[in-house]
C-alpha cells in the first residue's frame, strides 16, 4: 500500500513543475509586455509634451518680436527728445501704453498652454512690468512738461550769486515728482530684461527656445539713474516746443445769405451773384495758413465762357467796413475754426450774435434787436479745423447790426457774446447792414 501510495505521487510532483514554470514565463512576459506599453506611454506623453512645447515658442515669438519692437519708442523718447514737438512725444508715448497693453492681453490668446507654471508666470511678469513702466514714463513725462514744471522764474529769489532765477517750490516738486517716477519706470524696465531671460532659460531644451529673439529694453542703464534723469527732467521743462500752448481762432467768417457789397473800404467792391461773361482773367489764389499745414500760393490765367453763381464769402473784412446783405429776414453765420496750438482742446462751442445799431435815415424796427444762437463743437485736435453751421438769426429789412462771430471753452455762455471770452477763444466784429425791401 506504501509502496503503491509512493508511485502515485511522483506524476503529480512532475505536473506541479510545469505549472509554476508555466506561470513564471507568462509573468515573465506579461511584465515584458506591460514594461513596453509604460514605455510607449512615457515616450509618447514626452513627444506630445516637446510638441506642445514647442507649440508654445512658436506662438510667442510673435509676441516677443512684437514687445522688442517697441523698445525702439522708448529709446526715441529717452534719447531723442530735442528732435519731438509736443505732439509727436505725445503719439509716440500713446503708441507705447497702447502698444504694451496690447502684448500683454495678447497672452491670453494664444490657445497653447505654457510648459511650466514658472514658465508662463516669468513671460507674464515681464510683459506686465513692461506695460506699468509704460504708464509711469507717461505720467512722468507730464508732469515734466506740464504747467507745473515750465516756470522757472516761479520763484522770487535768486539762485546765490549765480544770477539765475531760483526755482520756486512747486516747479520743484513738479520735477522731482516727474525724475522719481521716470527712475521707477526704468528700474520696472531693467527687472523686465531679467524676468524675460529667467523665462527663455525656464522652457526646455526641446521646447526650441533658442528661436525667441533677444528682448532688452534697457541698453543703457546709466541712463535711468537719478542724475542722468533729473538732467533730463529739466530739460524736458526748458523746451518752448514741449510746452501747453492751447489756441483757437476763427479762420473765416461767412454769412448767408451772401453779402452784395461791402463798404467802407478804400474802394467800394460790387460782388454780382450770378454771371455770364467771356472774359480773359488773371488770379492769384493764397491759401490760409494754419499750423500742421504748409501755405500755397498759386497763379493762373485763363479765357473762359461761363455762367455761374457766385457764393460770397465774408472774411473778417476791416474794422469800419460795413458788409450790405440782400432784403432778408434771417442771417445764418458759418464759422471755419481752428485749434492752433499743440495740444487737443475739448468742450468748445461756437456763438453768433447780432445787435442792432442806429439806421440811415430813420429809427429802427421796434422788432430789430438783440438775437444770439451757441453751438457745441466738442473737441479739435491741434492743427485740425472745423466748419461750423450756426442757427439762423432773425434781422429786419433796412436794419443795421453789430455781428459778433465768438468762440470759447467750457459751458455755454449765457447771454450774448459781445466782448473776448475768458481763457481759450476768439471774438470778431462785423458790421452788416440789411437792404430794404
Amino acid at each position: 500500500m506504501t509502496t503503491g501510495w509512493r508511485r502515485g505521487s511522483f506524476p503529480s510532483a512532475r505536473r506541479s513543475s510545469k505549472r509554476i514554470v508555466v506561470v513564471m514565463v507568462a509573468v515573465v512576459v506579461f511584465a515584458v509586455v506591460v514594461a513596453e506599453v509604460v514605455a510607449d506611454v512615457v515616450d509618447s506623453r514626452g513627444r506630445a509634451g516637446r510638441v506642445a512645447a514647442q507649440s508654445y515658442v512658436a506662438e510667442v515669438v510673435p509676441v516677443i518680436d512684437e514687445s522688442t519692437m517697441l523698445a525702439s519708442t522708448v529709446h526715441l523718447v529717452r534719447n531723442s527728445t530735442a528732435s519731438l514737438d509736443r505732439t509727436g512725444l505725445e503719439g509716440a508715448l500713446g503708441r507705447l501704453v497702447a502698444g504694451t497693453s496690447e502684448n500683454l492681453a495678447q497672452l491670453g490668446t494664444l490657445g497653447v498652454p505654457a510648459p511650466t507654471l514658472r514658465s508662463e508666470q516669468l513671460l507674464q511678469a515681464t510683459l506686465a512690468a513692461r506695460a506699468g513702466a509704460a504708464r509711469t514714463l507717461t505720467g512722468a513725462i507730464a508732469f515734466a512738461i506740464g504747467p507745473a514744471s515750465l516756470s522757472p522764474n516761479s520763484g522770487s529769489s535768486s539762485d546765490g550769486g549765480s544770477g539765475r532765477p531760483a526755482l520756486g517750490a512747486r516747479v520743484v516738486q513738479a520735477r522731482a515728482r516727474a525724475a522719481a517716477l521716470i527712475v521707477q519706470a526704468g528700474k520696472d524696465l531693467t527687472l523686465s530684461d531679467r524676468d524675460y531671460r529667467s523665462f527663455v532659460l525656464s522652457l526646455p531644451r526641446s521646447s526650441g527656445r533658442g528661436r525667441l529673439p533677444a528682448s532688452r529694453w534697457v541698453t543703457q542703464p546709466a541712463s535711468w539713474s537719478k542724475a542722468s534723469v533729473t538732467t533730463w527732467v529739466a530739460q524736458l521743462s526748458s523746451m518752448p516746443e514741449l510746452q501747453i500752448h492751447e489756441d483757437l481762432v476763427i479762420v473765416a467768417v461767412t454769412v448767408q445769405p451772401p453779402v452784395v457789397r461791402i463798404t467802407g473800404l478804400p474802394t467800394t467792391t460790387t460782388i454780382f451773384t450770378t454771371t455770364t461773361s467771356t472774359t480773359t482773367s488773371t488770379s492769384t489764389t493764397t491759401s490760409t495758413t494754419i499750423p500742421g499745414a504748409t501755405t500755397s500760393s498759386t497763379t493762373t490765367s485763363s479765357t473762359t465762357t461761363s455762367t455761374s453763381s457766385t457764393t460770397t464769402t465774408l472774411q473778417l473784412p476791416p474794422l469800419g467796413s460795413t458788409s450790405v446783405l440782400p432784403p432778408t429776414q434771417r442771417v445764418s453765420v458759418v464759422l471755419v475754426v481752428a485749434n492752433t496750438g499743440n495740444v487737443q482742446i475739448s468742450g468748445i462751442w461756437a456763438a453768433a450774435s447780432v445787435v442792432p445799431g442806429p439806421s440811415t435815415g430813420r429809427h429802427p424796427s421796434s422788432s430789430a434787436r438783440t438775437r444770439s444762437t451757441v453751438v457745441r463743437i466738442g473737441r479739435l485736435a491741434p492743427a485740425a479745423s472745423i466748419e461750423v453751421t450756426l442757427r439762423p438769426l432773425a434781422v429786419v429789412a433796412g436794419g443795421a447790426y453789430t455781428l459778433w462771430a465768438s468762440i470759447g471753452t467750457g459751458s455755454f455762455p449765457g447771454e450774448p457774446v459781445t466782448s473776448p471770452p475768458k481763457g481759450v477763444g476768439q471774438i470778431d466784429e462785423v458790421k452788416i447792414k440789411v437792404a430794404s425791401g
